[in-house]
């Protein structure tokens, strides 16, 4: 049985490896979703500074809580999703164009 995944990933903006593992993912064609549980109005993007109280709560509580569970100290964070099962697979902070390579080949594997 083939597997598929797609990438989750936690951004801030005008973050550089942000954008350049968005656009590695982009060019190469692994599905990424960077929306708030699939909710196009919520982006997990973190935003500290944002001048809407909400969001700017939101983003205090989620950096502590990424940091608790995956021991990070930057973005982005790039988690890799089975399909099927919603299993994290695997992940990691800051741009790796190795394991975006690695991830997109397992989609385009037996195909």
């Amino acid at each position: 049985m083939k597997q598929t995944v797609h990438a989750v990933l936690y951004t801030k903006p005008h973050c550089i490896q942000c954008k350049m593992s968005t656009k590695l993912m982009d060019e190469l064609g692994l599905p990424y979703e960077n929306t708030y549980y699939g909710n196009s109005e919520e982006t997990n993007s973190i935003e500290l500074d944002s001048q809407n109280d909400r969001k700017r709560s939101w983003s205090e509580q989620k950096v502590e809580k990424l940091k608790a569970k995956y021991g990070i100290h930057s973005l982005p964070l790039i988690k890799i999703i089975d399909d099927e099962t919603e299993e994290e697979l695997e992940y990691w902070a800051g741009f790796k164009p190795d394991r975006i390579k690695y991830w997109q080949a397992i989609n385009v594997k037996d195909k």
